[in-house]
């Protein structure tokens, strides 16, 4: 279970397609590319009050502004 290189591998290597048979068993969802365990992060460009005020709001209320508008 060691995950450290013993060597310096090139770049082709490291991100190349994986090899065998793919998992039938997994979803769409499971497929998908994800940077941490339960999706994808962005960065976003919001500033930390307006942030804590939606998140405050949707704690309390239980709705918050959409972000798309």
């Amino acid at each position: 279970n060691n995950q450290e290189l013993m060597h310096n591998p090139k770049y082709e290597e490291l991100f190349a397609p994986s090899y065998g048979p793919e998992n039938p068993f997994q979803t769409q969802q499971m497929k998908a590319n994800r940077n941490i365990l339960s999706g994808y992060v962005e960065q976003a460009h919001i500033s930390e009050f307006q942030f804590e005020n939606q998140r405050r709001t949707f704690a309390s209320y239980g709705y918050a502004v959409d972000p798309s508008t």
